[in-house]
């Protein structure tokens, strides 16, 4: 059958004309479907021939090859065992070389370890051409990386300190940084007391160093005695000064040598920062503070101190005439520094004058122990005896003990007071409309005592039980009809208390006057300078006042008139502001007609003329 081109035409071209093109069509349809035929046929024929010769060189190379790859792997098995073995060897040899290397570095140090590891390394070489072949080929890599991994593991698992250098010179190794920084401070104590004020920095070289069997850890304390053997302290010049003060005996030069070779280490001891002697050991003196403490602890006790703040500085050199004995400083802490002061009550003598010419408040003088014939007087202003004994103040000690304790009271709540204005009540009288009731309140906390009295409180809970009751006053407004004296209403609010009259004498004047003299004629009126209430109004001697009427007014002050000839109110009146009192006489410690007018306030004794000025 021939497929070519040339033979399909001349079969179409000899078919009748009619035929062609009748059946034109068709003709071109069955070509197509002729060549697609033909390219499919061709197509199958070059894949089958492609498969049998891919499977015949597929036959081919795995015959050739098989015998190759057999030979490969046995190679490989003997090689790896071969290597296997030699690993084997190499790593006996470098467990036995880590081992002595170990040994050799705990005994004396990695580096000269080092150096005995490389000498017997060398000597092998020397002795053996294979081993040095062996060296070159196997160990000496793995050489290498053991020895990295054996100086990092060392280095990591190695204690360290930190050298200290000063001056070139190392002297010490510490655990750590912080240590130097407290010896630091420990000479620049010690530097205070010779350098007499002025900062001295004390500086050092530090480095990371491994520690060795040979190395010793050292504390703050032996490095500060370590850097005061390097150091020159020497006290500041005055340079205006030639002599040194008994304050700077203390102070001296210990670079010179004739200070060095004569000082001493000792413990200074001060309070509250004053030196008060040298001793060689504080063990007799810290005993006997325990002792005395000891003395106040209990169970409700939480805490014991003393007053003062008592320190040794740790060796500083010192003279030896400055070294005392324990016991000089025990003596000293358990001495008196000052007496109990009395005084007796003489003629003329008042407790508002007693505490003001002491400097104290009537309520401290009430506070201090006042005794009469053996008998102990409970209200000095009820009672003020001559011959009374006041304790001024008590026995002091060098060394004051303050104990701390828990404790839980009550405690009454103040109650607020609430004043209404009364135009038909005159000014100065008021009314009570409700009675103030204070509250109550339960308190715990720590309460310090000194010598048995409170010093401090620490509030640490408070219960309120009750709470307080308002007091409810109404307070006059309405101006007074009473006669008022002549005089002006003076320099103050409070009225000139009498009906003219001058001022004889002026408080003080040299003879302890508490209050001011107004001269005037027997008889003269005498009015109430401020309104309030008679809390007292005597006649007879009265401790030299005489015929005398006290009024308390309700800005906390009392006003005194005495010497009057006679009273014209009674105890607990309720005076206005001019109301008259009294008259102008001559009773009790006096020489002459007059009024002794006293202004007296929370137990002192004010100028009167700050209240009152004569007309």
């Amino acid at each position: 059958m021939n497929f070519s081109p040339d033979s399909r035409t001349d079969n179409i071209s000899e078919l009748p004309a009619a035929n062609a093109d009748k059946h034109s069509v068709n003709g071109f349809e069955k070509a197509m479907v002729g060549i697609g035929s033909l390219v499919t046929y061709l197509t199958v024929y070059a894949v089958r021939c492609s498969g049998k010769a891919a499977a015949c060189g597929i036959r081919k190379i795995r015959k050739d090859v098989r015998p190759l790859f057999s030979r490969v792997k046995i190679n490989i098995v003997r090689g790896l065992k071969k290597i296997g073995i030699n690993m084997i060897g190499c790593a006996e040899k470098i467990s036995a070389f880590n081992n002595k290397f170990f040994a050799r570095a705990k005994d004396s140090g990695v580096g000269k370890a080092l150096m005995l590891q490389a000498s017997d390394l060398f000597r092998a070489i020397k002795n053996s051409g294979k081993f040095m072949s062996t060296v070159v080929n196997h160990l000496v890599p793995v050489l290498s990386i053991a020895f990295l991994v054996i100086v990092v593991s060392d280095k990591a698992s190695a204690d360290y300190g930190v050298t200290v250098e000063y001056n070139g010179q190392e002297i010490g190794v510490v655990s750590e940084e912080s240590v130097i920084g407290e010896a630091q401070q420990v000479v620049a104590d010690r530097t205070d007391y010779y350098d007499t004020g002025s900062e001295t920095y004390i500086t050092a070289t530090l480095s990371l160093k491994p520690l060795g069997a040979q190395d010793t850890v050292i504390d703050e304390q032996t490095l500060a005695a370590a850097i005061q053997e390097q150091i020159e302290i020497q006290a500041p010049a005055d340079e205006n000064t030639q002599e040194t003060s008994s304050e700077e005996a203390n102070v001296y030069d210990i670079s010179d040598n004739e200070a060095a070779e004569n000082s001493v280490r000792a413990y200074m001891v001060t309070v509250d920062g004053e030196f008060v002697g040298a001793v060689e050991a504080n063990d007799e003196i810290e005993e006997y503070l325990d002792s005395v403490k000891e003395e106040y602890m209990s169970d409700d006790v939480i805490d014991v101190e003393f007053d003062k703040n008592i320190e040794y500085t740790y060796e500083n050199y010192v003279m030896p005439s400055q070294v005392v004995d324990q016991e000089d400083i025990i003596d000293l802490f358990d001495s008196i520094v000052a007496e109990p002061v009395y005084y007796e009550v003489e003629l003329g003598d008042s407790p508002w004058g007693i505490a003001y010419d002491n400097g104290m408040t009537l309520e401290e003088l009430q506070e201090c122990p006042i005794t009469f014939e053996g008998e102990e007087i409970e209200d000095f202003t009820e009672f003020c005896p001559v011959g009374a004994v006041v304790q001024l103040s008590e026995e002091v000690p060098y060394l004051g003990v303050m104990t701390t304790k828990e404790v839980t009271y009550d405690e009454e709540i103040d109650y607020e007071i609430v004043q209404t204005e009364d135009p038909d009540m005159y000014k100065g009288e008021t009314e009570v409309d409700v009675e103030g009731v204070e509250g109550l309140k339960t308190v715990t906390a720590d309460v310090t005592y000194k010598n048995g009295n409170v010093v401090s409180r620490k509030i640490l809970d408070e219960v309120v039980v009750s709470e307080p009751v308002t007091k409810q006053i109404r307070v006059g407004t309405r101006e007074t009809k009473t006669p008022v004296s002549t005089g002006s209403g003076g320099s103050g609010e409070y009225f000139w208390p009498i009906d003219g009259g001058y001022i004889s004498a002026y408080q003080g004047d040299g003879r302890g006057h508490k209050g001011i003299d107004i001269a005037a004629p027997y008889g003269t009126p005498i009015y109430a300078a401020e309104s309030g209430t008679v809390i007292e109004a005597a006649g007879g001697w009265n401790g030299g006042y005489g015929n005398c009427v006290k009024i308390s007014h309700a800005d906390g002050n009392v006003t005194l008139y005495g010497h009057q000839s006679s009273l014209a109110v009674e105890y607990g009146d309720y005076v206005v502001k001019g109301q008259l009192i009294g008259y102008v006489g001559s009773t009790g410690d006096s020489s002459g007609n007059h009024l002794h007018f006293e202004v007296r306030s929370n137990g002192t004794y004010p100028n009167p003329l700050d209240y009152v000025s004569q007309y």
